[in-house]
């Protein structure tokens, strides 16, 4: 049954985009998208979250029984539906549709660029007033590695720039970003930490003049553990 709650739509909707509703939940959902105009709002949101990832990696044939495996092990730590008061299944659906989602991102990542030994840094980068997945950056013992996500390109005569803002510090520039989008760094200065943040400023084609960032920031992202 489609809920009536704005919550549990919500998480419905998540859950039939991140495909782990079971097939008879997804027709359901299917067939109601039609006549339910919220519903269609807020799978739409979360088809403009979480599809941009799915372009960071390319097909892949799973291993036949990984399901199996991953069914097992969430039905062995699932409490039994007795067990769960009504005023925390929300929680609980949520918790195991963020789950997944956070599984298939970091599949993704592993997919774009395999870790090294060593610690490894991801960031996510977005508008400062939005939540849109735009770029992804990692850092790890083989460089830094900045890659477009989404379609975004600079004002005419104008580039992107990378800056690192470690806390309580100036930016530091990492440098200009290529026309195509894809920015390699292959020694990283000590400021690319985790807690680092990462940001793309609108500057002239040849970098900001000052050293300082003198356009507009238009992306941003902190670094942080991917493992």
């Amino acid at each position: 049954m489609i809920p009536i709650d704005r919550q549990e739509l919500d998480i419905l909707a998540g859950e039939y985009v991140a495909g782990v509703l079971d097939a008879e939940a997804a027709r359901e959902v299917e067939t109601s998208l039609a006549g339910n105009g919220e519903l269609r709002e807020m799978v739409a949101a979360w088809e403009r979250r979480l599809h941009p990832l799915t372009r960071l990696a390319g097909e892949a044939e799973p291993p036949p029984d990984l399901w199996e495996r991953i069914a097992g092990r969430l039905d062995a730590s699932a409490p039994p539906a007795s067990q769960r008061a009504p005023n925390t299944l929300a929680l609980w659906r949520w918790s195991t549709f963020a789950a997944a989602a956070v599984a298939a991102a970091l599949a993704l990542y592993i997919a774009l660029a395999p870790p090294p030994a060593g610690p490894s840094l991801v960031a996510v980068l977005h508008p400062p007033q939005g939540d849109e997945l735009a770029w992804v950056a990692t850092a790890s013992g083989d460089g830094l590695r900045l890659r477009p996500v989404a379609a975004a390109s600079p004002p005419a005569d104008h580039a992107f720039e990378l800056w690192a803002i470690a806390p309580n510090s100036k930016p530091q520039s990492l440098g200009v970003v290529p026309p195509q989008g894809r920015f390699d760094l292959a020694v990283p200065p000590p400021v690319v930490r985790g807690g680092t943040t990462l940001a793309l400023s609108v500057e002239p084609k040849t970098g900001s003049p000052t050293g300082q960032p003198t356009g507009p920031v238009v992306f941003i992202g902190t670094l942080v553990a991917a493992d």
